[in-house]
């Protein structure tokens, strides 16, 4: 008889219960906001409060963010394309626009400076936790992880003492080996609680990037629809 026979999808870890679960126990990581607060473009986003009045607001450059509703109407004809209709482009769908664009990119500098100020360095420095104890296990200091060991067995009792378990299990087969497994397990662990430090900066840069990525969206969505519907006639 198979073993896998008879378990059902909640039990292989399937099925909305625990997908709600999963959902509901979310926690914006440093590392996941790291895929957008170090990238150059979410750097460069801090000098929008500062410089972005000047640029979006521009007359020139305004008017050249919605070319694609004046280049539909004159490729396509229709009734969309007639005055007062719903092709046409007015100056509040404009502003609206480029107001929309100037809010999103300062969500984005206030969360790239969050990230800046409050990620760990360890995070911002390393992609994954795999690369940071690859590289520090090459360089790392007795003294480092005496001070790494007394904070986590403040904070992390029960994982520490498993670590401290399966070393004193492989010491006795290899020592040099236990010692260095002593020492990955515990970067580690290192890694993951600076990975979850500043609950509260986390969730912040997490709902500024996503309420940025909406209002950079929402105007982008609405022109792509009006152009759909001169192209279409609809």
């Amino acid at each position: 008889m198979n073993p896998k026979e008879g378990i059902s999808p909640e039990e292989k870890g399937f099925g909305f219960d625990n997908f709600l679960r999963s959902l509901l126990s979310f926690q914006p990581s440093w590392e996941l906001l790291r895929g957008f607060g170090d990238t150059r473009f979410a750097k460069l986003s801090i000098l929008v409060p500062v410089f972005g009045y000047l640029v979006l607001f521009n007359s020139a450059i305004a008017e050249a963010i919605v070319p694609s509703m004046h280049w539909a109407c004159e490729a396509f004809t229709g009734s969309k394309c007639q005055p007062g209709s719903a092709g046409g482009v007015s100056d509040d769908f404009l502003l609206r626009r480029v107001v929309n664009i100037y809010v999103a990119l300062s969500f984005f500098a206030v969360a790239a400076l969050i990230f800046q100020a409050l990620c760990p360095h360890e995070v911002k420095k390393f992609w994954h936790v795999e690369s940071y104890v690859a590289e520090y296990t090459k360089v790392i200091h007795p003294e480092f992880i005496r001070n790494v060991y007394r904070v986590l067995k403040e904070e992390e009792p029960d994982k520490v003492k498993r670590i401290l378990s399966r070393f004193y299990e492989r010491r006795g087969e290899n020592a040099a080996r236990a010692n260095e497994m002593y020492d990955r397990d515990m970067l580690a662990l290192w890694f993951n609680r600076q990975n979850g430090r500043f609950s509260a900066a986390r969730w912040l840069c997490f709902s500024l990037n996503l309420i940025g990525s909406v209002l950079l969206a929402y105007p982008t969505v609405l022109v792509f629809a009006e152009v759909i519907s001169i192209v279409f006639g609809l």
